[in-house]
């Protein structure tokens, strides 16, 4: 059982990298300065699917095919990836400078797309232990112009 100093401490990192790390991520990766973190790191928007909030979060990604995948590490702790379903939904990524539309869905962990999407992070980042039981999030595109951005409500 974790004593409630190490709770703390992890809610005072989390804090941290909620109110100060992912917003300096957030602005260098919409920026010029973007080639500094997009080689691991893309800003991933996404409409929250029970308040309809809009969100932008740095993660981490490897790419896979045409698209890319993020896993969501420490998956107890964190709470974002819980507004994605099997049911692909509408996202935009900003990597490598460009904001691009995609479609976001999460793999069902005893699927051949989750043991691909994992090998796939894993030969990205090859001293990285995989929780095997992390959500995997697949991001494929870009979208054909037609529905409005789910980010801004205008069309690409």
């Amino acid at each position: 059982m974790e004593s409630a100093d190490s709770v703390a401490e992890r809610s005072a990192a989390a804090r941290f990298r909620a109110h100060v790390v992912n917003p300096v991520l957030r602005v260098l990766l919409r920026s010029p300065a973007h080639r500094l973190l997009s080689g691991s790191v893309l800003l991933l928007e996404y409409t929250g699917r029970r308040t309809g909030r809009r969100y932008g979060l740095p993660v981490m990604y490897a790419s896979s095919g045409d698209g890319f995948v993020v896993m969501a590490g420490q998956p107890a702790d964190k709470t974002w990836w819980r507004n994605f379903g099997c049911d692909p939904q509408p996202v935009a990524v900003t990597v490598g400078g460009k904001r691009t539309l995609c479609r976001a869905r999460l793999l069902d962990a005893s699927s051949d797309d989750h043991r691909q999407a994992d090998e796939a992070y894993q030969r990205r980042f090859p001293k990285m232990v995989l929780d095997p039981t992390a959500p995997v999030l697949l991001l494929t595109g870009p979208t054909e112009p037609g529905p409005p951005d789910p980010m801004n409500g205008r069309r690409p």
